[in-house]
């Protein structure tokens, strides 16, 4: 009887066993994750200088000159000693920081195609069209199926007054092996596009 007047003291249970609407689930929070809002914040060049040099976002200095190549199966033993030692000298005399950046470039020949363009829409004389249609199409292959290899030197310091310092000195010092071709701002500002969109035409040889 004592049993059966315990269980009639104790409270029904109301709904079931797996029922969890009175449970709380605690949920992870994850560290907030700052996404920049532009490719600007991202990339570590900031302004142009009057010198057309780039700022760095850590206060550096930057500039970028393009190395004039040559086909090194052309040359005889000589030459190729020649540039071999002026290139580690160069590694040995310039301790600075250096950098050489070889890209893989699409050929651009839109001039030439507006001029053969033109020349065709010109022509009165049709024995010359076939040549012209030829050309045309020749210019279309090589765009399509030809790149060029440029090589890129880039060079840092902490103010603009070193920079062109150190851009001397690497003008002394590869005139005879390797000269430096000195490009625009517009050209500089394509390398950089390109560095971070390879499908691009960095305009090197305009």
């Amino acid at each position: 009887m004592a049993f059966i007047e315990e269980s009639l003291q104790e409270p029904r249970r109301t709904g079931t066993w797996l029922d969890e609407k009175d449970v709380v689930e605690k949920r992870k929070v994850k560290d907030n994750v700052v996404v920049k809002a532009t490719v600007a914040e991202l990339i570590p060049v900031v302004d142009t200088t009057g010198t057309e040099a780039f700022e760095m976002r850590d206060g550096t200095y930057l500039d970028m000159v393009q190395l004039t190549s040559k086909d090194i199966y052309s040359l005889n033993e000589e030459e190729k000693d020649h540039d071999v030692f002026s290139l580690a000298y160069l590694l040995q005399a310039y301790t600075h920081p250096l950098k050489v950046v070889p890209l893989n470039t699409p050929l651009s020949l839109e001039r030439q195609k507006i001029s053969i363009e033109r020349q065709i829409r010109q022509n009165q004389t049709p024995a010359y069209l076939p040549f012209l249609l030829k050309k045309k199409q020749e210019l279309e292959y090589l765009e399509e199926h030809r790149t060029n290899r440029d090589y890129l030197l880039f060079f840092y310091a902490d103010d603009e007054r070193t920079l062109r310092e150190r851009k001397t000195h690497l003008y002394k010092l590869l005139r005879r092996s390797n000269p430096m071709r000195e490009l625009t701002l517009d050209q500089k500002v394509h390398v950089l596009y390109q560095l971070n969109n390879p499908n691009t035409k960095p305009q090197l040889n305009t």
